[in-house]
């Protein structure tokens, strides 16, 4: 299998040595510093089509949508006939484009090497996977380009999704960043029947204690698909077909259940008007869809010095979380 790789000497900040190759560019490095690469299409395949967390966990509405079907009768095996059709190789200029990308952010990038895997890899993908929006698999970064190249905000923000992957025993305390709080979450029926999978966020449940209407409650984010089937008449295409609200759930002994109304039906709250979420979550970004992604919005205020945020204390502790380990 041929790999394209990208290694940065990223602990140090130093480039020891510089050596090409037809088709090879490398940057030698101490050997503990994490590889960027660029998969090719076999690489990439394996990766999309790989039985994880992402695969096994979606419903029949949501499998239709992705793979454009007005029928939800297609399959995980369907959605991954497109995905392994669907990947690219990568083109000189843009291997050019995100080495130089990542070369111009290497000081950066070591401050974080004490959170990242060994290796990070780019995977060059067409429009038909997550309606060509930008997103992670594993230790993989998948973008469709179809947008344009490569920016470093884009970068940070799937970055921090390999990076939150990689430390998975951590999600705890990061998501407790911003008061969410673990639980053991299953699903009634009618919620599971139109639940969407974010690649980017993992499959255990998280909630939010809240006050609503005076009561203690809990909330948890619940990204859905608002069609039972992909509608071609949606103006807004893949992205027309999801919808997000705040999900009421009752908490007990560390399990999550659905907190249904006297009708026995799913309880579903609007972001704007509850307060308790705000305030917990901060106002730096309107990406809210989940912590993960709160906090992917952060990481990239962090990595790039935002200034003047509405809650600048959200990224402080943000930081604090990254970079304390290594202030010791």
């Amino acid at each position: 299998m041929k790999m394209i790789n990208l290694l940065i000497a990223l602990r140090f900040g130093l480039i020891f040595g510089l050596s090409f190759a037809l088709g090879n560019l490398a940057f030698a490095t101490d050997g503990g510093a994490t590889e960027y690469s660029f998969s090719d299409r076999e690489r990439g395949q394996q990766i999309l089509t790989a039985d994880d967390n992402y695969m096994n966990r979606m419903s029949a509405a949501e499998i239709a949508i992705r793979t454009s079907s007005v029928t939800a009768d297609k399959t995980v095996q369907d959605l991954k006939k497109l995905y392994q059709a669907s990947v690219l190789d990568w083109s000189k200029a843009e291997i050019a484009h995100i080495t130089a990308l990542v070369s111009a952010n290497k000081k950066k990038l070591t401050s974080l090497q004490h959170l990242l895997p060994a290796e990070v890899t780019f995977i060059k993908v067409n429009d038909k996977v997550e309606g060509g929006l930008p997103h992670t698999r594993a230790n993989a970064i998948i973008l469709p380009l179809s947008g344009g190249p490569l920016t470093e905000k884009l970068f940070y923000h799937e970055l921090f999704h390999v990076l939150s992957r990689h430390q998975l025993d951590k999600h705890h305390s990061l998501y407790g960043l911003l008061g969410f709080k673990p639980c053991d979450y299953r699903g009634n029926d009618e919620v599971n029947a139109k639940s969407l999978t974010n690649p980017d966020v993992p499959a255990a449940g998280y909630y939010l204690p809240v006050t609503l209407d005076g009561q203690a409650s809990a909330i948890m984010t619940y990204l859905h698909a608002a069609r039972a089937a992909f509608d071609p008449t949606i103006e807004k295409g893949f992205g027309g077909h999801f919808g997000f609200g705040l999900l009421k759930v009752k908490t007990d002994d560390g399990k999550c259940i659905v907190d249904t109304d006297a009708e026995g039906k799913a309880q579903l709250l609007n972001p704007a008007a509850t307060a308790d979420f705000f305030a917990a979550i901060g106002r730096n970004t309107s990406y809210i869809i989940h912590p993960e992604e709160v906090l992917a919005e952060n990481f990239v205020f962090v990595m790039m010095g935002k200034k003047d945020l509405p809650n600048p204390e959200v990224m402080e502790r943000l930081k604090t979380w990254l970079f304390q380990p290594i202030l010791k």
